[in-house]
């Protein structure tokens, strides 16, 4: 009787599902590095930041804040210019936020500058993202001949 290789195959599978661990092999794995394995991002998916490595808004609201002031306080609302501001101030929080270091955390920086003129502006922003693990912070500023909010979304990636 020939077998086919395909039937060899199966039979390795077979064979291969049906072995057992021993008790000595259990007792033979680290325990340490097992755990060390587990959170590296380079072995697989950390599902959570740790503590150290969680977004801080407070110390983002800072930097979004000096960077407002930075980039307006000597600056007079011109409708021709605005828009190279926002580009400027959006890279500027982008690029300081990254030198942050958080790991897995992709980021959104939305800035809005408007002219003052007595009216109000109200916004909102809504999003759909893990409570625990993702989160945002914003600041603002304003002077006699404008505003400007600015908000950095962090969002950790599974």
């Amino acid at each position: 009787m020939s077998i086919t290789k395909e039937s060899k195959t199966n039979l390795l599978i077979r064979d291969k599902m049906n072995e057992t661990i021993s008790p000595e092999t259990i007792d033979n794995v680290d325990d340490s590095d097992q755990a060390d394995q587990q959170s590296s991002p380079e072995t697989g998916y950390q599902m959570r930041p740790q503590l150290s490595e969680k977004f801080k808004p407070q110390v983002v609201k800072e930097l979004i804040h000096n960077v407002l002031f930075d980039q307006l306080s000597t600056k007079k609302y011109n409708i021709e210019e605005v828009n190279i501001w926002i580009k400027m101030i959006a890279d500027t929080i982008r690029n300081k936020v990254k030198e942050l270091n958080y790991k897995q955390y992709k980021f959104i920086v939305n800035v809005v500058i408007g002219e003052q003129r007595g009216a109000g502006v109200k916004m909102g922003n809504r999003c759909l993202w893990d409570a625990e693990a993702d989160s945002y912070a914003h600041g603002n500023y304003s002077n006699e001949t404008m505003f400007c909010v600015a908000c950095v979304y962090a969002v950790f990636f599974y």
